[in-house]
């Protein structure tokens, strides 16, 4: 009563003190900021250096004119607003304040965009039914799919007379009568849920509002919960296709053991299933680490290393090159340390295994004896061993089946504690490629590492996604002109197909509708959210790249990246031409001079009769209006201490380009055909050489193995010799012509392509005077046959006859030789 009456006093109270103030006429308004969105994005532009015309010529595009009005006219609509009294707000009543933010609308399926926003739109009555009755099929769905596993259950079960392991942990005894009750139990629980779910059903149709046809909405309903309830319609199947696994599995024990075997069989069998599972374990560990290497999350213990190897051993005030190089040594050892552990690691695994399949097969084979020693009959011993072999086979499938449902598992896991890592846990060394940051700058460390070190493996989303209609449309358009223009090309000359023929048209547009299906096609939204994050991270890092002056390079060997200033790769490319001199700097763009040059030559040997015929003059005359300087680019080769260059030459749209392609195209296919001894393909190729080695009993512990590197190969390659050593191995082949083309035309046009290899390399030309242009097709080809030359003078009559010897050129030349003592 007293708190009753201490209430009720404190509220007149409150309500004569606000009543006996005098009404206010114009409240207090607070100060509007403006768009704080675009202030923030006016601040990033300002740190970026920009000027303000540019910012807010960037704002009008990216928010509009709408948003970059003053924040005055807001004041000026909010005064033009009558000031009315506001009602008074007692004490006890609480003030909520709703905070304005913008939310994501959730994003669903087209099923149900069809369900919920049919067309014309419907009133909240028809969706507040149709939502109820959704729940309603919902449970009816689920309750159906799980009677028929229980059904399945009590089928198979009473059948076959076995339950399974889990309905006697639930009914906790061992009596399959108690099994079975509790499954009927079950089972008439279910139908009375169904029959109540039914019975709310038609309750629920005779409230359908008369624009709606029950059938057609139930019809539509059931369809959709059938497409959102796979994965537990799956789940289902899951679980009654293991129980069919258990019952045979325990059909299978049975069998077996009720053959009368002795206790030395019995536990000579446990002894092979132990034996088996044992391997599968530690095949299990092994697909686990595996799973850890592409996941770029290793065990705990090799990040210890890190910490053995101290990252300040060298800390300069101010960093230099010398810390640079510091840095990089270090975690080259620790990343080259990191993989040697690994390989012993899955070694070890690869010992434990073969170790257990040896244990296996012997006792396996000790079995098969005992049996068939005391087993009178010898179908009886065979079938024995048969049944042994099924039950450990079937234990074995089983087991397989739970460990790739747990990596399933443990990917996720590890997805999920990749992306939870701290700060510190990211900066430690792997074995995976990485990205090599040759520079000083923090900010581009830590916000394109992990971007740049993601390698081949990696798959980015589709980015056109991200751009405008008519963006996409245009890139549509000329995608389709250059398949189209490549087609009417590839037609004329091999089928006869005319252009403006009725297939030709289909095909056409058939191809464009293909093309806007896949360019138009939505990204789900993942992966746009994805593709968005990628797009400002590869932009964020090419801005850094620009201001900084930084090149991005892939590297020779490795398939990693490397970062490294401007003046390193100069000084680096000004060492190199100094070593080498196969470069002379020209005052001024020789493109004129050699493309009149070859232009000349062609048209002179098209003139002329039994030179070339035209489908070849075609081939290699270059087109003035596509023709290009070549220009010369470098790849880092990290794995070299210090890390030197390597040069590549870009000849795509060189003057000689053809020529070189028409040479390599007619010359290569003669030297597979006669070099002698054939050069080394890749590695399995050498390795299935050295495996028949030892097949034919001739590896030795005196044998030596010896390899050769030839260093600047391409680059060093003398070209009068070369062309000499060209035209010896022609005619030592019995070769007078090429393709109908005589050998003194072939030279005649080897010696343009050599000769008259021209790049720029920054603001510079060069010719080169040395060698071949490593780029050019024709020079690989050539760098061979200058070798065989070599090699048949001073290495074919060396070997003997059951040595072997290989040389493998792809971008330098190496020679593998096993000699005996």
């Amino acid at each position: 009563m007293d708190k009753d009456y201490n209430h009720r006093v404190l509220k007149t109270i409150n309500e004569k003190k606000l009543s006996d103030q005098p009404v206010q006429e114009k409240k207090r308004r607070r100060k509007c900021h403006g768009n704080r969105k675009i202030q923030r994005f006016r601040k990033k532009c300002r740190a970026r250096g920009m000027k303000p015309q540019n910012i807010e010529r960037k704002i009008k595009k990216r928010f509009g004119d709408s948003h970059t009005n003053q924040p005055t006219s807001i004041i000026n609509k909010n005064d033009s607003i009558d000031h009315h009294t506001k009602t008074n707000i007692t004490l006890n009543q609480s003030i909520k304040k709703t905070s304005i933010k913008r939310k994501r609308e959730p994003v669903r399926s087209l099923s149900q965009f069809s369900i919920s926003q049919p067309e014309p739109k419907k009133t909240k009555l028809e969706q507040k039914f149709i939502y109820s009755r959704l729940k309603l099929l919902d449970l009816q769905f689920c309750l159906n799919i799980h009677q028929s596993l229980w059904q399945s259950y009590f089928d198979l079960s009473y059948e076959q007379h076995q339950w399974p392991d889990h309905l006697y942990k639930i009914t906790k005894t061992n009596e399959p009568h108690s099994c079975q009750k509790f499954i009927q139990e079950y089972l008439t629980h279910i139908q009375q849920q169904l029959e109540q779910c039914s019975t709310q059903l038609n309750l629920q149709a005779t409230t359908c509002p008369e624009k709606l046809t029950i059938n057609l909405v139930d019809h539509h309903l059931k369809e959709y919960i059938c497409s959102q309830q796979k994965r537990f319609t799956r789940k289902i199947h899951h679980q009654l296709k293991r129980f069919k696994d258990e019952l045979h599995e325990k059909r299978l024990y049975h069998i077996l053991f009720d053959n009368n075997l002795t206790s030395d069989q019995k536990e000579a069998i446990n002894r092979l299933i132990h034996l088996r599972e044992t391997e599968l374990q530690i095949r299990k560990e092994l697909l686990l680490l595996e799973q850890r290497i592409l996941s770029k999350l290793l065990p705990s213990n090799f990040d210890q290393l890190d910490t053995l190897i101290a990252s300040d051993f060298y800390t300069p005030v101010l960093e230099d090159q010398y810390s640079l190089n510091y840095k990089l040594k270090r975690s080259k050892i620790l990343q080259e340390t990191k993989r040697t552990w690994l390989d012993i690691l899955m070694e070890s695994y690869d010992v434990k295994m073969k170790e257990c399949n040896r244990q296996y097969q012997e006792e396996l084979t000790q079995l098969e004896l005992d049996i068939s020693k005391y087993q009178q009959h010898h179908h009886d011993a065979r079938v024995l061993c048969r049944t042994v072999q099924v039950y450990i086979k079937h234990r074995t499938i089983q087991i397989k089946k739970d460990t790739f449902q747990q990596m399933n598992n443990f990917h996720g896991k590890l997805s999920r504690r990749r992306r939870q890592r701290s700060k510190k846990a990211k900066q430690t060394i792997g074995v995976s490629p990485e990205v090599i940051l040759n520079v000083n700058d923090h900010s581009l460390a830590m916000i394109g590492h992990e971007y740049l070190s993601r390698h081949g493996n990696y798959i980015r989303p589709n980015r056109t996604a991200l751009r405008s209609y008519k963006e996409r449309v245009k890139i549509v358009q000329e995608q389709h002109e250059i398949m189209i223009n490549q087609m009417i090309l590839r037609l004329s000359e091999k089928c006869h197909i005319n252009a403006k023929s009725n297939i030709f048209k289909q095909f056409s547009e058939r191809l464009q509708a293909c093309l806007m299906r896949h360019y138009m096609a939505p990204l789900p939204f993942i992966e746009h959210v994805r593709a968005q994050r990628d797009l400002q991270t590869m932009k964020l890092i090419r801005r850094k790249l620009k201001k900084n002056q930084l090149l991005l390079r892939e590297t020779d060997k490795g398939g990693n990246l490397y970062v490294a200033h401007v003046n390193e790769f100069e000084e680096k490319a000004i060492e190199y031409r100094m070593k080498t001199g196969a470069y002379e700097e020209l005052s001024s763009s020789p493109i004129e001079e050699i493309l009149s040059k070859v232009t000349r030559l062609l048209n002179d040997l098209h003139a002329k009769p039994n030179q070339i015929s035209p489908q070849q003059y075609k081939k290699m005359i270059p087109s003035r209006l596509t023709v290009e300087l070549a220009y010369m680019y470098y790849n880092p080769k990290t794995h070299k201490n210090p890390i030197t260059l390597r040069p590549i030459m870009n000849t795509i749209h060189a003057a000689t380009t053809g020529i070189s392609r028409f040479l390599d195209q007619s010359i290569r296919p003669l030297f597979d055909m006669h070099a002698q001894p054939r050069p080394i393909i890749d590695g399995g190729h050498l390795l299935r050489q050295l495996e028949q080695y030892v097949r034919n009993g001739h590896l030795k512990p005196t044998t030596l193995f010896c390899t050769a590197d030839i260093t600047n190969l391409y680059t060093m390659l003398p070209q009068d010799e070369s062309l000499k050593i060209l035209k010896e191995f022609l005619l030592e082949h019995h070769y007078e012509k090429v393709q109908g083309i005589p050998i003194g035309i072939i030279l005649q046009l080897a010696d343009l392509v050599l000769k008259e290899t021209a790049f720029v390399d920054g603001n510079k030309f060069y010719r080169q005077i040395i060698g071949g242009a490593m780029g050019s097709p024709f020079t690989l080809t050539l760098a061979n046959i200058f070798m065989w030359k070599w090699e048949k003078d001073a290495i074919c009559g060396a070997i003997g006859p059951h040595e072997i010897y290989g040389r493998y050129v792809n971008l330098y030349s190496s020679s593998c030789s096993i000699r005996k003592d």
